[in-house]
């Protein structure tokens, strides 16, 4: 069992060396697709379809995030992209 882990967490960290730098700075792609800016450990991520790593805060906000890909991440993309949308997230953090 702890083998198991130990070998998960290693192809993990090895997900998030290859792919590069979390996207959102490592906040949680589920919060940020609904307007909060929440930061991460990124001990629960996932690589996207388009090859970044999305950080999660914990593995239901992955859940939920899951349900709708697509639809997640194009509102997490422009919550983060557009400079009026993150002004207003930072300031709930």
């Amino acid at each position: 069992m702890k083998l198991l882990a130990a070998l998960s967490l290693s192809l993990l960290l090895l997900a998030k060396a290859w792919a590069g730098e979390p996207e959102f700075g490592g906040r949680c792609a589920w919060g940020m697709s609904q307007g909060y800016a929440v930061s991460t450990d990124c001990s629960v991520l996932w690589l996207g379809p388009d090859d970044k790593v999305y950080c999660f805060l914990d593995q239901a906000a992955k859940d939920k995030f899951l349900q709708a890909p697509k639809e997640n991440l194009s509102r997490a993309e422009a919550a983060w992209t557009d400079p009026s949308n993150l002004k207003r997230l930072i300031k709930r953090e």
